[in-house]
């Protein structure tokens, strides 16, 4: 019992004498301002990401109002709000790695894929790898994986919600679209969501559960790793939301050891996959293990559906709630599709400007990832916004903070592709950031604007999309999100359709 009793005063001795050093000024980060709580334990953060539900964005808007364009938000952590540092952090940031414990609890699912990897070296073969199946040239050449499925969901639409009495949900029409999309282009093979009546296919549904998880095992990635190597009857018994993402992951599993068995049957697909590259790796990188390979197959799922589908969401509301958008926008593409009965290409989409300033300025509010990705000092990297930052802090900046910037977007709030069509400034095209910047940036870009041109361009030249009467009182996408990892609205919004020829 005395024994038990000293370790309880150790213990309590020691997370005192913890605390207060992380306030005191002997700490490195002690002149940085911020809320007492966020200087003692890294769980402030966890309180608005768990308990709050996504609220961590919305209270680093709070902070920044109140403290600065530089708060510390953890023991360890400092949160920027002005350009110039996230280009240091995120641009130009060489000597900056991945913060480990985050990118682990994130991608628990899949701690093997790239996107979890902190080793620049490690990240960078795994990179090579992959590249060529995403390059503009692989993009062109797979085009007509991304038009078919684009045809089938346009056809859905006009068969299934042409009146107003059937709505339809865009937000999980696009997300099937982009889901069946991203497994067709790299798997050869389709997860085919769209086939499912009104758009809510299990695993979607699967995945939009883990979104609203994600901060959860980011904080308590023990969590995952027990549903990882929990048998599937009892996923069956517990957690039934969850079973089609695992039964996806098993799919993925079979496949890589039946390719790991017999690689020629790689011949037999109907294109280029990415397994062609992983499992045929070039030059001196080794071939990635099966549970690299299963991971990289899971991550590329959600990081390729999700981006996409979230912009044309957010893109097609703005053309819809504002008139003048939507009739500049129809008005370029009869000018240069008079045939809506044969499709036009990406590349020839490419050169319709106020086309191009739409999806900018779509992304520009659509965001990409929300939540800030944080980086850590090396002893080698220069100052950060024109601090000097000790080694070892951990730094990041969520990208609202640079798409929304006044002083690069004037009235940042409103949705104008008319900005993109002006004198666009330099800052304005670097500020413009929603698949990250610099050495990690997503690798997956080239195929989403491919995709963006191809949805939003087939979607207002072939159809003539109406808001639900219930819907024409919805509230502005740009201030009602919460922070899933990624952006997830608070509210949706309904449309029917009409053919147009």
């Amino acid at each position: 019992m005395y024994m038990l009793a000293l370790a309880v005063v150790v213990i309590f001795t020691y997370i005192g004498a913890l605390a207060l050093y992380r306030i005191s000024f002997l700490h490195p980060l002690y002149e940085y301002p911020g809320p007492f709580l966020a200087a003692i334990t890294n769980w402030y953060e966890a309180y608005y990401n768990i308990v709050k539900e996504g609220e961590f964005i919305s209270e680093l808007q709070r902070l920044h109002a109140r403290y600065g364009p530089v708060v510390r938000i953890g023991p360890n952590k400092l949160h920027f709000s002005y350009s110039q540092a996230y280009h240091d952090i995120y641009t130009y940031g060489s000597t900056l790695v991945k913060e480990p414990d985050f990118y682990q609890g994130v991608v628990a699912h899949c701690p093997q894929s790239s996107f979890g990897f902190v080793d620049p070296v490690e990240a960078k073969n795994r990179r090579s790898l992959l590249l060529p199946l995403f390059s503009r040239r692989a993009v062109l050449a797979l085009e007509y994986t991304i038009q078919q499925k684009i045809d089938q969901l346009l056809n859905i639409l006009k068969d299934r919600h042409s009146s107003p009495m059937s709505p339809v949900s865009m937000a999980t029409a696009y997300r099937s679209l982009t889901l069946d999309i991203i497994t067709s282009y790299c798997f050869a093979e389709s997860t085919n969501t769209l086939d499912d009546p009104n758009f809510y296919h299990p695993l979607l549904a699967a995945i939009q559960e883990g979104l609203e998880n994600v901060m959860v095992q980011r904080h308590l990635p023990i969590l995952t790793y027990i549903a990882n190597h929990t048998p599937s009857w009892l996923i069956d018994l517990t957690m039934p939301a969850i079973k089609p993402f695992m039964d996806l992951r098993s799919s993925h599993e079979k496949r890589m050891d039946k390719l790991l068995k017999d690689p020629s049957t790689l011949l037999t697909v109907e294109h280029e996959t990415v397994y062609h590259h992983l499992l045929e790796p070039k030059e001196t990188h080794e071939r990635p293990s099966r549970q690299s390979l299963v991971d990289e197959a899971n991550a590329l799922i959600g990081a390729g559906s999700d981006t996409v589908g979230n912009a044309c969401n957010i893109g097609t509301f703005y053309a819809l709630k504002y008139p003048s958008i939507r009739k500049k926008l129809t008005d370029e593409l009869h000018e240069i599709w008079p045939d809506a009965d044969r499709p036009v290409s990406s590349a020839m989409l490419e050169n319709l400007p106020y086309l191009t300033a739409f999806i900018k300025e779509t992304l520009r509010f659509s965001l990409g990832v929300v939540h800030p990705l944080p980086r850590v000092v090396g002893v080698a990297t220069p100052e950060i916004g024109g601090l000097k930052i000790p080694p070892g802090t951990t730094v990041e900046m969520s990208t609202l903070f640079l798409h929304m910037n006044p002083e690069v977007f004037p009235d940042p709030h409103r949705f104008s592709p008319d900005r993109w069509l002006g004198t666009v400034t330099s800052e304005m095209a670097l500020d413009l950031a929603p698949f990250s910047k610099g050495p990690r940036i997503c690798l997956g870009m080239n195929l989403a604007w491919c995709e963006l041109y191809l949805i939003f361009a087939n979607v207002f030249r072939r159809l003539d999309l109406s808001l639900s009467i219930s819907e024409k009182t919805i509230e502005d996408f740009s201030q009602d999100h919460r922070d899933y990892f990624v952006p997830w609205w608070k509210k949706g919004y309904r449309v029917f359709v009409r053919e147009v020829y």
